[in-house]
């Protein structure tokens, strides 16, 4: 059997409420659900395997039909995330086109969301639910064996206009058995941030789920539940990284410190193998203390990422983000002691938020005196508690997610939680709050002090402009 994997073009890519800038000028990352995908099928299944990394690689559509034509692949499989949706069916047609034969297949958050919309799409022959790696592989040698795919659990189907499946399967619950991502499969010189001090980069999972209860967060497919490999399986990966050359790792576990033990075992694991890599995580305000952040340092962590999202306390309650002001504060505090890069997390325009709640998120910015600031309005995502608020308040007329799920269009651009505040308001306090943390004449001289290369300097101007001007 011949399958291809695609990451789908960003070419008609839902703009959120961030500037473009963050969007297109950050970095390239490794389609890491992919890789894993990828490795899955290596080790259970008898096929020969390739991926298309379409934005990584520059290609358009007709590159993609190009490769399709020539590698004649007999199963499809295509990333499908909300905001990439529209390129993703184009791929799905594009397929089609190319070798009308092929089976295609959809996997990711999306599809999860809206099994049903996506089923309904021409050209889709079915939709992997959960977590894809198991499944994927058990539906490749289901049709390798000419067998009903329907009965395969965590695929559906659509037959005779009726969704058909077993329902989603349970979630992995030891990480360990899954097989490294299968980086062999892409070239990795092609991935770079403009955060790192060395590049190429790749991108790391040390767990999956979040158990915390933030009403503007949801990943479906990954649960609630907390799952972690072992320090051994997490180090072993980034031994395998450093081998190939990849010295800059970008950890996308949704919480990293949640269990402090793991943490510890984990760095200590990599001071006793004397690995030399930098590697980042995202942190909880309230999981970070002196001998956390000490021992992180120790073993070659170079950037946190901190969720603030606001200012004020009764906002974080609002959000139910479960920390307090204080607790970010320190948070930061203890990156400057240890000499770690820190980046924030700020929304505007959170539920019940007044002008004097956005006056202290702005006062917080500034006097949390993070590297990198990141800022967005808050939009209230499909499967989220805070969409699902906005549509039994009243706020939203329709359910317009479900509507641009049914017939997917690239002009469509997901609203803001406009309570107190205007589109055009909200947009103007973000500009605002961009301006007053990195126009700062002290911080552009410690970024220019510490650039590496013109490269660097060239990428780190081009982001800034467009945080600064952004509209």
């Amino acid at each position: 059997m011949k399958v291809l994997l695609i990451r789908p073009p960003h070419e008609h890519m839902i703009r959120t409420n961030v500037p473009k800038s963050v969007d297109e000028e950050t970095g390239a990352y490794p389609p890491l659900g992919l890789l894993y995908v990828a490795a899955g099928l290596k080790e259970w299944c008898n096929a020969e395997v390739k991926l298309l990394d379409a934005p990584a690689l520059r290609l358009n559509q007709k590159a993609i039909g190009d490769f399709v034509s020539e590698f004649m692949p007999d199963i499809v499989g295509i990333q499908a995330m909300t905001f990439t949706v529209v390129d993703a069916i184009q791929t799905v047609q594009t397929v089609k086109t190319a070798c009308p034969n092929a089976h295609t297949s959809l996997g990711g958050p999306h599809v999860n969301l809206y099994p049903k919309e996506t089923l309904r799409i021409d050209g889709v022959d079915s939709i992997i639910l959960g977590e894809g790696e198991r499944v994927f592989a058990d539906m490749v040698n289901a049709i390798a064996e000419k067998a009903d795919i329907a009965q395969v659990q965590g695929v559906a189907i659509l037959r005779n206009g009726e969704v058909k499946s077993n329902g989603p399967r349970e979630l992995e619950s030891h990480l360990d058995d899954l097989p490294q991502p299968d980086r062999d499969i892409i070239d990795t010189g092609i991935y770079w941030s403009v955060l790192a001090k060395s590049n190429p980069v790749t991108t790391m999972m040390t767990s999956r789920g979040c158990p915390m209860k933030c009403i503007f967060c949801d990943r479906p497919h990954l649960g609630k539940s907390f799952r972690y490999r072992s320090a051994k399986s997490v180090v072993d990966e980034m031994e395998d990284c450093q081998k190939r050359n990849i010295n800059e790792l970008f950890l996308y576990d949704d919480t990293f410190t949640i269990k402090r033990e793991r943490v510890f075992e984990i760095c200590d694991e990599i001071v006793r193998r004397g690995l030399n890599v930098g590697w980042d995580v995202r942190a909880r305000a309230n999981t970070l203390d002196a001998d956390v952040v000490r021992a992180m340092k120790r073993a070659g962590v170079t950037r946190v990422h901190i969720g603030v999202e606001s200012g004020s306390e009764r906002i974080l309650k609002v959000i139910k983000k479960g920390i307090t002001v204080e607790q970010a504060y320190k948070a930061f505090e203890l990156c400057r002691k240890f000499g770690l890069t820190s980046l924030s997390y700020f929304m505007l325009g959170n539920p019940t938020e007044t002008e004097a709640d956005i006056e202290m998120t702005m006062r917080f910015i500034r006097k949390c005196k993070a590297d990198y600031a990141h800022i967005a309005i808050t939009t209230p995502f499909p499967g989220t508690e805070l969409y699902r608020m906005g549509l039994e308040q009243g706020l939203f007329e329709e359910d317009y997610w479900q509507k641009f799920a049914q017939n997917p269009d690239e002009s469509f651009k997901p609203p803001a939680w406009t309570e107190n505040f205007t589109q055009d308001e909200l947009e103007q306090m973000r500009q605002k709050a961009y301006r007053a943390f990195y126009a700062r004449p002290s911080r552009l001289i410690r970024q220019v002090l510490a650039v590496r290369s013109f490269e660097e300097f060239r990428k780190k101007l081009k982001l800034g402009f467009g945080l600064l001007f952004a509209k």
